[in-house]
């Protein structure tokens, strides 16, 4: 993982401003320690710029395909298109596509395709409230 900060002295302190790339990362890894904590296995998938970021797995095989969100708004959209390829991809596996997601402050929510909000625009929104806290539905 590569930390790209400025570091600014002031009154004695250190201040480190921190990428939002790397803050998707941070947030990729702390969803995949979720999963990990009740027994799977996890792949990152390393450029992040394809439909999903972790590939979640149990014995070998493919459980879930996982696309995750942060943002420090209340709202979040996503684009038609990678709901549409992360579908794709999750049936091409035999994976349940889910999007991991969070607001400033938030511990990690999930939602399955099917629970998504389309706009009128066709793409995908997620609201505050929206989802279930993954802690929660990782124990169903």
């Amino acid at each position: 993982m590569f930390l790209h900060f400025i570091a600014m002295m002031r009154n004695s302190f250190w201040i480190f401003m921190v990428t939002s790339k790397e803050r998707g990362t941070r947030w990729e890894y702390r969803v995949a320690y979720r999963f990990e904590e009740r027994g799977y296995e996890w792949k990152r998938s390393g450029s992040s710029l394809g439909a999903y970021d972790l590939l979640i797995t149990k014995g070998g095989k493919p459980v879930f395909i996982v696309s995750c969100k942060k943002t420090m708004k209340d709202r979040l959209y996503i684009p038609r298109g990678e709901v549409e390829e992360l579908r794709r991809m999750a049936r091409g596996l035999k994976a349940r596509p889910l999007i991991c997601f969070g607001f400033k402050r938030t511990s990690p929510l999930v939602c399955e395709l099917r629970e998504l909000r389309r706009t009128k625009s066709g793409n995908y929104r997620l609201d505050r409230g929206d989802g279930r806290p993954l802690d929660d539905w990782l124990s169903d």
